[in-house]
């Protein structure tokens, strides 16, 4: 029999988790952005700007919901997700199969192997990255930010519609 002595026992550790991903929520914020997914509507632009190639190493920094990681993975990519906050994370592992999440913070990833780095962060963040990534990736990688460019790099390519945030695509 289950009594209500046992369920407030419980109670501390549902609260001490449910601190505990509110906190992870919020360093993210401050950190780096908060969640903000891309719209669904700009995925397929994400898509064309990107050329996944079957093998590319995708990553996405700050991965939210994992929808950039999916659409990678069904293009035969294999997708990394890098999320702080443990409500995002736990939401990947659960949801988002056969990709890579990992509970990291992208300030202390390696991107030697990367091909593809997505980001959309906080405008600050993007150029603070954006000299990180141009010294670790690949000749020939591509970068691509969501709303803010990266303010010391020229890009290849922007793709502007109208009434939609920006796309831009880096060549490292």
């Amino acid at each position: 029999m289950f009594h209500a002595s046992r369920l407030n026992d419980y109670m501390i550790y549902i609260y001490l988790f449910i601190g505990l991903a509110s906190l992870t929520a919020v360093l993210a914020g401050f950190s780096s952005a908060p969640y903000v997914p891309m719209r669904k509507k700009d995925l397929a632009r994400f898509l064309d700007i990107a050329e996944i190639k079957k093998g590319d190493v995708v990553y996405d920094l700050g991965c939210g919901d994992g929808r950039i990681l999916m659409s990678a993975k069904k293009m035969g990519a294999r997708a990394i997700g890098l999320e702080i906050s443990m409500l995002n994370y736990l939401y990947c592992k659960i949801f988002n199969r056969g990709v890579d999440i990992r509970f990291k913070n992208f300030f202390y990833e390696e991107y030697q192997d990367a091909d593809i780095v997505y980001m959309f962060l906080s405008k600050k963040v993007h150029n603070s990255m954006g000299k990180t990534l141009r010294e670790q990736m690949k000749p020939g990688s591509k970068i691509i930010c969501y709303v803010w460019p990266i303010v010391d790099l020229v890009p290849e390519k922007i793709n502007k519609k109208e009434g939609y945030p920006t796309l831009y695509l880096y060549r490292v």
